[in-house]
This record gives C-alpha cells, structure tokens and sequence, in this order.
C-alpha cells in the first residue's frame, strides 16, 4: 500500500497493512527538526518518520492586507475575514492574537451584513492543484477554522454565546454567512484538486478541558446542520470529512457520526477521549492522535512516549480506525528524541 490507500483503508476499517501516521509542529519545531537532521524541506521529515498524511493550504491572491506596527513595535496585521491580530514573540514561539473584532457590537442581523465578508474568489486554486501533484502519493488534508472558530475572531466568544440566548437568529445569521463562503470555497478547492484530496479538515473547538461549552441541545440548535452540510460536501468530491474539536466533547461524538463525520481529531488526556472509553464507536467513526502534549510529550521519556503510541494503537488501530499523531501539533518544549520514539515505534501488528 502506499501512503494514500493505507490511509483510506484506516479510515474505513479496511485492515491497512500498517497503522498510519499524520505529523504536525508548530514552524519553530519543524525548523528545529530540519536544522538538526539537516534537512531542506518538510518532505524529508515525512520520509523519515514514514508520514502518510501531507496537509496543504490555499494561498491568498485578493485584496491586500494592511500590517503595521503598534507603539510597542508589535506586527498588527488585517485578515481577509476583517478581524485584526497582533503578533506576540516569546523566547520559544511567535503567536498572533485577535485585538479587534469587528462584530462586537453586533446587535442585529443588519450589523452582521455590514461586515466586509470574505469572497471565494481571492484564493488561486490553481495553486491547490499543484501542491496535490506534489504529494500525488500522501494522503492529503486541506482545512481551517470552521464556522463557530471563526466567530470567536468577529466578536468574543462570551459575546457569541449571549447572542445565541437572546439573538439566536442573529447567531445563527452569522454562521449562515460563514457557510456561505465556507461552502463555496471548499467546492472550488475540492473540483481543483480533482479527487486528490482525502480529508477536509474544518477545526471547531466545542469543549474545554472538562466538558463542552455548550448544551447539546445547542450544538444541534446552531451546529448540527452545518456540519451535515459539510460532510455532504466532502462526500460528493470523494474526500473524508475530519472533525478537528479540542477538549471533552466526548458526548458529540454520536451527532457526529449522525452527521456522516468520518474522523475525529483529536483525541486529548480528557475525560470520556481515552482508548477505553471509545470502544463502543469503533467501526463507526475513525479516531486521530491521542498521544499527550501536554505532559507526555514534553516531560516524559523516549520509553513513556513509544509505550503510549503502541497502547493506542493496540487499543484503536487493529483492523484500521486509528491514525497515530500527537494529541496537538508539536511545541517546542517537546524534545527531538520524544518525537522520534513516537514516529519510530513499530505500527505493524
């Protein structure tokens, strides 16, 4: 099997001939790696830690994007969603936060239409053909923030939830205009691609570390019919449909595969995600990642971290169903050899 055919057999529990294996680090991590092994390219990582999964992304061609300076010399940069973010620098990493939201103040559903919305037309699909050529035999995933991820950059996420008590249809307006560009411009990236592309990836974070943020009769209410359409979407191109959803949304995991969601990634140290508490989807739905960066990866031992990986794959993968990567994409407090004992340790049964 090459890389392609092993993934799509795990996915649909078609006995793969060895369990397959998805990488993700944040870039100082993946210019750490390159450096140390001597690397020019992310290519030559997948090939030494034998990774089926390439992610690709679109590139921005529309209008231009205002970046500036703040008074204490941060980068303020516009998005093409009409959110602004700064960029903060530590010694370990560079990460940007929301520092305007333009629907704040949004009352009504007039207030949601006078925001500039994104057009499917800045983005060159063009460009998602030829990183497709590229990686012609990887499974290929293609994603970003999803619809409710994305109104937690338009206004605050204790301000979207009281819209959806007290302006539901105004919520609800919101992620109907979100889907409205989210639809088309995963189609036209999907007819791009023709058929090269096996997941799409949509990241919508539905729970904290102990539970969901929400009822599940408000999942449903404001979430449900989005991801149907979603799935039905990646379904009529051929591609599988990857629910990324940090935390404990343990109890969604029925709806989601009411909804047609084939995976569901990723599996944290939470309650009701661990190998055992699974059992009873298997076969239904299949499950990504699960080996801990919160603690394991960065502090515990090369031996800790391949005993983890076999532990999941023992429990999740035999027959297919299970793809190996950790629980998030690396950080840069995760040591090289940790990472090697995750990617080197034996996936065949």
């Amino acid at each position: 099997m090459n890389s392609k055919e092993r993934v799509r057999a795990a996915v649909k529990y078609g006995n793969p001939d060895r369990i397959p294996a998805a990488f993700e680090a944040v870039p100082p991590v993946t210019s750490r790696l390159l450096k140390e092994y001597g690397f020019s390219s992310v290519d030559q990582i997948y090939d030494k830690f034998q990774i089926d999964i390439a992610c690709i992304h679109s590139r921005y061609i529309g209008p231009t994007l205002k970046e500036t300076r703040n008074a204490k010399g941060d980068t303020v940069r516009e998005t093409y969603w009409n959110y602004e973010e700064t960029m903060y620098t530590t010694n370990v990493d560079t990460y940007f936060t929301t520092t305007r939201y333009p629907l704040q103040n949004c009352k009504t559903i007039e207030d949601v239409d006078k925001m500039g919305w994104p057009d499917p037309d800045w983005f060159d699909y063009e460009h998602i053909r030829r990183r497709c050529e590229h990686y012609k035999d990887k499974a290929i995933i293609f994603g970003h923030e999803g619809p409710f991820q994305i109104v937690t950059f338009l206004l605050s996420m204790e301000d979207f939830f009281v819209l959806m008590i007290e302006e539901p249809d105004v919520a609800k307006h919101i992620l109907k205009r979100m889907m409205d560009f989210e639809l088309e411009y995963y189609e036209r990236t999907l007819i791009a691609a023709d058929g090269q592309i096996d997941f799409i990836r949509p990241h919508d974070d539905y729970g904290t570390q102990i539970s969901l943020l929400f009822s599940m009769d408000m999942w449903r209410e404001f979430f449900k019919i989005n991801t149907k359409k979603l799935v039905n979407l990646a379904h009529k191109y051929g591609a599988f449909y990857q629910q990324h959803s940090c935390g404990a949304i343990a109890p969604l995991i029925p709806e989601l595969i009411d909804c047609g969601v084939d995976v569901l990634e990723p599996l944290q140290k939470v309650p009701g995600l661990y190998p055992e508490d699974l059992q009873p989807h298997r076969g239904k739905i299949c499950f990504h990642g699960g080996i801990d960066t919160q603690n394991l990866m960065p502090h515990g031992t090369p031996g800790q971290v391949a005993a983890e990986a076999r532990y999941y794959m023992e429990n999740l993968g035999k027959g297919g169903g299970y793809i190996l990567m950790s629980s998030q994409g690396l950080e840069p407090d995760v040591p090289t050899e940790n990472i090697e004992a995750l990617f080197t340790v034996s996936r065949e049964f």
